[in-house]
């Protein structure tokens, strides 16, 4: 096993305990917010699903994000003006809570359906992935990060979220 079989794995056993975790949910409970400062869940799924579109479709292939290229951008209008910040700001990267809490997600089906296309179509690309580039570093902005670190953040940060988003839910269920 090489590192892309070994990431695909990783993303795809991600991905099915984060589908785990959105199962049923309601609008409401997408939305809910346990403080003024909090992040939704449905913001993090969101959020989770734009970082690997970011990190697969314009880190390791500069070919264009999935939520560009398949009309999302144009179905769902984000609380933040792409030149405010920078591109990641259609990640919800550097949101305000402001920001996040105007943000209306999708409803989870069809947010679910843009992380499952978007998903299928990064798996194409990271099994593709030319294993003599993984020291290349893309981005001027964030000179530190290579090839390596996008393929990793396409696992790991929709991991990192996914505690959040079961801390959340407790926080619902306890409240």
């Amino acid at each position: 096993m090489d590192i892309r079989e070994y990431t695909v794995a990783t993303m795809e056993r991600v991905r099915a305990k984060t589908l785990e975790l959105a199962d049923g949910l309601s609008d409401e409970q997408l939305a809910w917010r346990a403080g003024p400062e909090a992040n939704t869940i449905g913001f993090m799924l969101f959020h989770s699903f734009r970082a690997e579109d970011r990190y697969a479709h314009h880190w390791l292939t500069k070919q264009g994000e999935f939520w560009f290229s398949q009309g999302w951008a144009e179905r769902y209008p984000l609380p933040v003006k792409p030149d405010e910040i920078d591109a990641r700001v259609h990640t919800g990267n550097s949101w305000t809570s402001e920001q996040v809490g105007v943000f209306k997600a999708p409803p989870l089906a069809e947010l679910l359906e843009y992380g499952a296309s978007m998903h299928r179509s990064a798996l194409v690309i990271v099994r593709k992935v030319d294993l003599a580039r993984l020291g290349e570093r893309p981005n001027p902005k964030l000179p530190e990060m290579t090839l390596l670190n996008y393929l990793q953040n396409c696992f790991l940060h929709e991991h990192e979220h996914q505690a959040h988003i079961d801390f959340v839910l407790g926080l619902m269920k306890a409240g």
